[in-house]
């Protein structure tokens, strides 16, 4: 415990909080770069990654924000799971800047920390914090989604009415937290990513973020642990269901939630693995990408899985002519919500017909 708040009892004067204060300009004795004499020499271009990171990154974004924008402006909203799935895009937009369409550029110029202080210490600093965010958010959601499906979980209350805006005060507060009081992290084009150390020949352990490790270990364990018992009980539902169609649903929510969770998982492992052990730059990079694709999964499943958010994104950048033609209405719209939303209404069909008919069959 003493050895873990020596590791923290800098994290004041290395936050974004000390650096707004200072005249956004880092702390002079952690962020010195007078210790390197040709700062803007030690680092690497790297134009082909630099490419591919800035074109993912306006590829996703300019997919996810519709699917926000829709969100926000729909009946959607009602629904307290997509209350947390807009905060959670909110901060995957925000990571999805600083991972990609930053990252991308600074590697493509080749650049340093020394060699953009100001810009990578601010870019580091939320994309630190946001990813910490979307960690918090993601682990409610799959709570939520349990909740959903299993009535008789005390936790239920959090999310029913206006207490859900009081349960995402929790993922807010930690969000700015981490932005504001914790270490950022720095940019280094050699490796294609970032690091809380920024190669200034001082002792590695004094840019060691306590509160991230935490995070990311939880994350792994927090998220397999939830997903594997929201798979299990769909599972068991569904075997008392009967029902094929609640089959098919099963394997496409256990499907996303595989694939959403791994993301999420590989990028936390290996991202607190290389801040401790030397790593061999292609699994550095392996971090980087699946840090990427972390945040980029969600908007992925939203455009591939929700039937409601995919026709009403058409409507809103397709042209009408063009919409006629790909048989997407503009009038009508199905009913359809979150894949796991659609587990609980069918449960709960299943459930209404085997009372009445024995028989089997949802529909």
């Amino acid at each position: 415990m003493i050895h873990i708040w020596k590791l923290m009892e800098n994290d004041w004067k290395s936050s974004l909080n000390y650096y707004i204060r200072n005249g956004f300009k880092p702390h002079p004795y952690y962020y010195n770069c007078s210790r390197i004499e040709d700062s803007y020499a030690i680092g690497e271009t790297r134009h082909f990654a630099g490419l591919y990171f800035m074109s993912v990154g306006v590829l996703i974004l300019s997919i996810y924000l519709p699917c926000l924008f829709v969100i926000s402006r729909s009946d959607l909203m009602k629904s307290s799971c997509y209350k947390i799935m807009l905060y959670l895009g909110l901060m995957d937009t925000c990571c999805l800047t600083v991972n990609s369409l930053v990252t991308g550029y600074l590697g493509f110029i080749g650049a340093t920390f020394c060699s953009f202080p100001r810009i990578i210490f601010l870019a580091g600093s939320i994309g630190c914090g946001c990813w910490m965010g979307s960690c918090a958010t993601c682990i409610l959601l799959a709570i939520n989604r349990c909740s959903d499906i299993n009535h008789n979980l005390p936790f239920r209350k959090m999310f029913v009415g206006k207490n859900v805006y009081f349960t995402l005060l929790i993922p807010i507060c930690y969000t700015s937290y981490a932005i504001f009081f914790t270490k950022p992290i720095l940019f280094d084009s050699v490796y294609m990513s970032w690091f809380f150390n920024p190669f200034l020949e001082l002792d590695s352990d004094l840019y060691v973020n306590v509160p991230y490790t935490v995070n990311n270990c939880l994350v792994s364990l927090c998220t397999a642990s939830l997903y594997g018992y929201l798979s299990l009980l769909i599972h068991w539902k569904n075997r008392h269901a009967q029902s094929d169609a609640l089959s098919k649903t099963q394997k496409q929510v256990f499907v996303q939630s595989v694939l959403i969770c791994i993301c999420k998982s590989t990028a936390a492992t290996i991202y607190v693995y290389m801040q401790f052990f030397h790593s061999p730059p292609p699994v550095i990079l392996l971090g980087q990408i699946a840090w990427q694709c972390a945040h980029a999964s969600v908007c992925v499943v939203y455009i591939t899985w929700n039937r409601t958010i995919r026709r009403k994104v058409a409507i809103l950048i397709l042209p009408e002519r063009f919409r006629n033609r790909v048989g997407v209405m503009s009038t009508t719209f199905l009913s359809t919500g979150p894949i796991l939303n659609q587990v609980a209404t069918e449960i709960l069909k299943a459930n209404n017909a085997n009372c009445k008919t024995n028989s089997g069959s949802v529909f």
